[in-house]
């Protein structure tokens, strides 16, 4: 029985469905900020922002601090943005960037 073609081994390659957590998030105009310095104010983080293209305002969340969205024109200029700035120091605190879930 030296049959190369094993019977046991079905045809199909069933991959295991990818994990939604890793896909990477859509791009979107938005960026979702976290790990602001509580200390700093939306002049602040526009202060980083403000010099890409496109860029329009800093929105804080006074409930939550930590966290702000940064607005930009079009999702190519806000992806720009994060890729430069992405883990940027703010008072000594690494920010981490994500675009807002649509």
């Amino acid at each position: 029985g030296g049959d190369p073609y094993d019977q046991h081994h079905p045809q199909q390659q069933q991959q295991p469905p990818q994990a939604v957590v890793n896909a990477p998030l859509l791009p979107h105009p938005i960026l979702f900020l976290e790990n602001v310095p509580h200390s700093a104010d939306s002049d602040a983080v526009a202060e980083l922002f403000k010099p890409f293209m496109g860029f329009k305002e800093v929105r804080m969340i006074p409930s939550r601090p930590g966290l702000a969205f940064v607005e930009y024109e079009n999702e190519m200029q806000s992806g720009m943005a994060m890729q430069r700035l992405q883990g940027v120091e703010m008072q000594g605190q690494a920010l981490k960037i994500t675009f807002t879930k649509s």
